[in-house]
């Protein structure tokens, strides 16, 4: 999995590309976030429309990088589709994530990022 970073209209946009899943991927993800996070950083996305396939591990980094966000006053919104927007919907996850269809509609249910 690789993760590129974006800056968009003062939120954190992370792509992802590849299966997220228990090993490297989880790793490089819960590092990329905690980072950003001590940066200061507070609003992201999580562009994961190039993720074919979330393992148990992949959504529990998921949500792991949902409270650092929470817990420094930010948020976390989802760009899914198909099969990964079906994970969250079986575990519920929905209910806690707002999840869109693209990245420009994420990016425009902030209200004033700073």
């Amino acid at each position: 999995m690789t993760i590129d970073v974006q800056e968009k209209q003062g939120i954190c946009v992370l792509v992802l590309t590849g299966e997220v899943k228990l090993g490297e991927p989880t790793r490089l993800l819960r590092q990329t976030s905690r980072n950003l996070v001590a940066a200061g950083k507070q609003h992201f996305v999580l562009d994961m429309l190039a993720v074919p396939w979330l393992d148990s591990s992949g959504i529990g980094e998921v949500f792991a990088c949902y409270k650092r966000a929470r817990q420094n006053d930010g948020e976390v919104k989802l760009v899914v589709r198909d099969r990964s927007l079906s994970l969250f919907v079986m575990t519920q996850l929905d209910r806690v994530f707002e999840i869109f269809a693209d990245v420009d509609a994420a990016l425009a249910s902030f209200d004033g990022a700073d």
